[in-house]
């Protein structure tokens, strides 16, 4: 059965606290081989469409809800719950025909009233996601019309979960949010604040029933403890299985370990509105320093994908598989270096300018959302360190680095393609001059994005991201570092299970159990 697989990005916020003191893992309970326990980083903070879903959220929301468009596990844009679509005047407007006969949990119909609520002005998709969108309006009980600003390519953009169709039940009359009620194969049953979500199977569900007759999601924030769950089988499954713990769960018989490229890539953001990094020269010198075939092989041991400056991974859309990119030069480096006026003119192994050493900071964001960004961290400090660059790593917590950016006062920071909403390539809105996240200024690139981000063309749109994708590596606004993985493990009497590149979708789609052994 293919079903949704909705888009990342993005965002990336982790917040919960552990169910278990490490080391002290609670005996496995006797449960059905119906039950499958999954065990997640955060908690769901959010369940309404006014906030995006921080950290591991969007897995458990994947479960509940479901989107008007969806993707197969090739990342391929297919039918959810609009069986089609149309535009009638090149991407200004969008037409969606829903899908007839389908219920939310609690017995109310979906139909076009439940698809302008869930993209009313609250939404955070019509916000951020496709804020070009005016107004959502009913044609009839089962058609929508989607009325934007300029042509946008709207069918893209609503495949993420974290814009999904909800139910107007899920507010009260004064317009508070009560519970999460959706189309999915799964449905809420309750939730124990940074412990457990628990779901069960939705009985009425459109297209062909789960086996699973209720997942629970557990809270366990340390990486850790997470793996220790999993082997002592207090858990069936984990998400996000740290790249280091890879290798030797893979040797062990009675777990299957599941990877796949994602379309999530880490990258290294430059504040290129102030010194050193206002200088194109400067940038490039630090990713000629910074071996990432290296960085894959060894700090996150072979887990991953050298990107060597490459901003899209190789299962994106239009992702250009002939890009010039930059391979590890320690000697181009501090070519480069003196001829923006670097040199080491007192022997101290730092090179300076005009007297002031080349120190910067680097912003890591404390959590569970990337184990790998540390000791990621860590490895480009001592790689800069080789051609005289000295660098402080400061890890912080979420809303502390958001200050800072916010106000431009860091230099450089370690993040993640979160902003890719999909297959396709909206991610490069990041390095935008609009955008709040990419203290980077460039006419001709904004001029790109926003031309390749109002055409449905194909053929032109391809073009345009290709030429974006050649800017990125010459300007250098962000030096993106490696293509992620998505690893899940999982007890081997857990069955069925496929992974998809998408990493917000936990597809459980004719997952089933076998005893536990």
């Amino acid at each position: 059965m293919e079903k949704k697989k909705k888009i990342a990005l993005l965002v990336c916020i982790v917040a919960g606290v552990a169910i278990a003191v490490a080391g002290c893992i609670s005996p496995p309970e006797e449960v059905s081989k119906h039950e499958l326990v999954v065990g997640i980083s955060t908690d769901v903070d959010n369940w309404y469409l006014d906030k995006f879903p921080g950290g591991d959220a969007r897995f458990v929301w994947s479960q509940v809800y479901e989107t008007l468009v969806r993707l197969d596990t090739d990342l391929n844009i297919q039918p959810g719950l609009a069986e089609s679509w149309e535009t009638p005047d090149d991407g200004k407007t969008w037409i969606f025909h829903l899908r007839k006969g389908i219920k939310f949990h609690d017995g109310t119909p979906f139909n076009s009233t439940a698809v302008v609520f869930s993209y009313s002005d609250k939404s955070f998709a019509r916000r951020v996601a496709i804020g070009t969108v005016d107004h959502v309006e009913a044609l009839d009980e089962y058609s929508v019309k989607f009325v934007s600003k300029r042509p946008t390519p709207v069918p893209l953009y609503i495949t993420h979960v974290a814009w999904p169709i909800m139910s107007p039940s899920c507010v009260d009359e004064k317009g508070e949010f009560v519970k999460p009620i959706g189309t999915g194969p799964f449905k809420f049953e309750k939730q124990i604040k940074d412990q457990e979500v628990v779901l069960v199977r939705n009985d009425d569900y459109w297209e062909e029933k789960p086996t699973l007759e209720k997942v629970i999601f557990k809270v366990i924030p340390e990486a850790s403890t997470r793996v220790m769950a999993l082997e002592t089988k207090e858990v069936d499954m984990i998400i996000k299985v740290p790249e280091f713990e890879v290798s030797r769960l893979e040797k062990e018989s009675n777990i299957e370990v599941y990877r796949k490229l994602t379309t999530f890539t880490d990258f290294l953001q430059f504040n290129c509105e102030k010194e050193p990094f206002n200088d194109t020269k400067v940038r490039k010198a630090v990713a000629y320093a910074i071996d990432t075939e290296k960085l894959v092989n060894t700090v996150l041991e072979g887990v991953g994908k050298p990107a060597k400056g490459r901003a899209f991974s190789p299962v994106m859309l239009y992702s250009k598989p002939d890009l010039k990119l930059y391979e590890y030069d320690p000697e181009k480096t501090k070519e480069l270096l003196l001829e923006a006026g670097w040199e080491d003119t007192d022997g101290n192994g730092i090179v300076d300018r005009d007297g002031k050493p080349f120190r910067v900071t680097l912003l890591v964001e404390r959590g569970a959302w990337a184990p790998r960004w540390i000791p990621t961290a860590e490895a480009i400090q001592g790689e800069l360190r080789k051609v005289g660059i000295d660098i402080e790593i400061q890890v912080l917590e979420s809303g502390a680095v958001t200050k800072l950016e916010r106000e431009g006062n860091f230099d450089m920071m370690l993040r993640s393609g979160y902003f890719v909403w999909g297959p396709y390539p909206r991610h490069f809105f990041v390095h935008h001059s609009k955008s709040p996240y990419g203290h980077y200024k460039n006419e001709e690139y904004d001029r790109l994005v926003d031309l390749a981000d109002s055409t449905v063309d194909t053929k032109e749109q391809e073009k345009l991201y290709h030429e974006l994708q050649e800017m990125v590596v010459e300007e250098v606004p962000a030096f993106y570092l490696v293509h992620e993985e998505k690893i899940v493990a999982a007890n081997s009497y857990v069955k069925g299970y496929i992974i998809t590149a998408e990493d917000p979708w936990l597809n459980l789609d004719g997952v089933y159990m076998e005893e536990k052994k």
